[in-house]
């Protein structure tokens, strides 16, 4: 699970022009949601998402991730396993320069 938590968020755009979806904001499968500063969305990111900001000022955000709560304590200990292989391979982690 992803936990997305807005930190700064740009007001709406008031050109007049009616829009479809807000500004800033965040669909998940079929469901929009707008961003509001201090309040957090938890979602599932194995669904198809979009995340978008049409303002012309940054939206700042704190990404957290967080266990499935159906993902038992032995198969996190085998996936956090996996990780760390692929990490000490170069596989993942930091782009090389």
């Amino acid at each position: 699970l992803r936990m997305h938590l807005p930190l700064v968020v740009p007001q709406k755009d008031d050109s007049g022009s009616e829009k479809s979806r807000p500004t800033t904001g965040i669909r998940v499968a079929d469901q929009v949601r707008e961003w509001h500063e201090g309040k957090a969305i938890i979602l599932d990111d194995s669904y198809v998402h979009e995340v978008w900001n049409d303002a012309n000022s940054p939206r700042v955000l704190l990404l957290l991730d967080l266990w499935h709560p159906d993902v038992r304590m032995e198969e996190r200990q085998k996936i956090s396993t996996m990780f760390s292989y692929a990490k000490e391979k170069g596989w993942i982690g930091q782009a090389k320069k």
